[in-house]
């Protein structure tokens, strides 16, 4: 990052995490200072990747789907590989590299347990070097603080 971000560029990002589709006079309205200079500033923080895109959030519990956490450890072969292999289960959101117990966590949308469980049986465990899959059905997800990091950010860094 070439600069530290200051409390209105972490204003912005709280208002677009909380509606990306709000417009730029409507946050500069709200925070005291010119569309143009929200534009700037949210094409600094595009260009140093903090934005690195913008997203629908959908409840997935309305769609009658399966969402699981498969955890897992690597084994006999680099991550790398074991990433490009489960990048071509169209069932996989995220992967996440993870510390700790497992190597790999897959965030996974399926139609049932059932295809879930041929998943796992028939297609990952087929790859020798996954070892140790742990799965976990999520029922529903609770959002605590959405700011949460922003929030550390602004505690460990002095804004001006």
């Amino acid at each position: 990052m070439s600069e530290e971000m200051d409390s209105k560029d972490v204003d912005i990002l709280e208002m677009l995490r909380k509606d990306s589709r709000r417009s730029m006079g409507q946050i500069g309205e709200s925070l005291g200072i010119s569309k143009a200079t929200v534009s700037r500033r949210i094409a600094k923080l595009e260009d140093e990747n903090i934005i690195t895109n913008y997203s629908l959030e959908i409840d997935s519990s309305k769609l009658n789907v399966v969402r699981s956490l498969l955890s897992m450890q690597v084994k006999g072969s680099s991550v790398s590989l074991v990433i490009e292999d489960l990048s071509k289960f169209k069932e996989v959101r995220h992967i996440y590299k993870a510390f700790g117990d497992h190597h790999l966590v897959c965030e996974v949308y399926t139609k049932s347990v059932e295809d879930l469980y041929e998943m796992i049986q028939s297609r990952i465990l087929k790859n020798q070097s996954v070892t140790r899959l742990e799965v976990d059905i999520l029922v529903e997800r609770l959002v605590m603080d959405e700011n949460a990091d922003l929030k550390l950010y602004r505690s460990i860094n002095p804004m001006k």
